[in-house]
């Protein structure tokens, strides 16, 4: 099954690199292939992964990385496997962007042969269980996974370690209006703020409401006292109709009986319109017929 393949593959990664207890470095064997280890390469020979769930990476924190393997260099290999005559990243992206900016030459990796589909399924994974991806990242990176392995979400859920209503509540977030992702994307709005938000109908009340979120700063539990309160003002207009005093009831019977006929209303004491109900060309005569009597009386 898909799921169980997924969940074995990065199992193995994950246990091939807490065996590494150093940075040292294998080298080649006398034939200059690289060994089964951790293999130290070039970095020009290492390419990112087209398909990094992860698209965001905070300049600050890379920066840091790359003073700390100044001094320490990279403690854990990255993962790769070989595309043609270069390497694509399967796990590390992070470790590699901070490499560069270190003006390292080479970089140690672990070398696995993975198809395109395995590499795509181990590095969600790998973001996931690290927590590096964005809300929105999760969730677009949770659909491909989906829909190009034919999963079902429970079998997606079984396979990345999280509940079936996570993965569902994450994958719905990708219903939001583009405007209020972008939001999410940015850590703008939280995923609180956004499961919120997946509930409120239409879209643009969506995108109301997430940009007075922003502009207010309000908390999770501020939105939902906010729509709560929307929601309120909108009912309120059709209590009103449907509150009548007494006596305009009285009135209304009192016209049901003298017409033989439904007679409603809409409004209040005060505004509103009365209807009265008439089923043929001949009810319609009798009625008008006896407002005519009424007039001369």
């Amino acid at each position: 099954m898909a799921n169980s393949r997924l969940g074995r593959g990065f199992a193995a990664l994950i246990s091939d690199m807490r065996e590494i207890d150093s940075p040292e470095i294998a080298s080649y064997d006398e034939k200059g292939k690289l060994n089964q280890g951790v293999n130290e390469i070039a970095i020009d020979l290492i390419k990112a992964n087209p398909n990094q769930p992860r698209k965001t990476f905070n300049e600050d924190s890379l920066n840091e990385l790359a003073e700390s393997i100044k001094t320490h260099g990279i403690l854990q290999p990255l993962v790769v496997t070989k595309i043609g005559e270069y390497y694509r990243i399967v796990a590390g992206e992070r470790r590699f962007r901070a490499a560069k900016r270190a003006k390292l030459t080479a970089v140690p990796v672990i070398i696995r042969e993975l198809s395109e589909k395995e590499v795509r399924e181990i590095a969600l994974v790998e973001n996931l269980q690290r927590e590096d991806l964005n809300p929105m990242e999760e969730s677009e990176a949770l659909y491909n996974l989906l829909t190009e392995n034919n999963l079902t979400q429970e079998a997606l859920a079984q396979a990345i370690g999280k509940s079936r209503p996570a993965v569902a509540n994450s994958l719905r977030l990708l219903t939001l209006p583009v405007q209020v992702q972008a939001l999410v994307r940015d850590l703008s709005l939280s995923t609180g703020h956004a499961k919120v938000l997946v509930a409120v109908k239409p879209a643009e009340m969506q995108i109301a409401l997430a940009k007075e979120v922003v502009e207010k700063k309000m908390s999770v539990r501020d939105l939902e006292e906010r729509i709560a309160e929307l929601q309120k003002e909108k009912k309120a207009p059709a209590e009103r109709v449907r509150t009548l005093s007494p006596e305009f009831k009285a009135l209304l019977a009192d016209m049901q009986r003298v017409f033989g006929t439904k007679v409603k209303a809409t409004g209040n004491d005060k505004k509103g319109k009365i209807v009265i109900d008439y089923y043929s060309a001949d009810d319609l005569q009798r009625i008008y017929d006896m407002i005519e009597r009424l007039k001369e009386e």
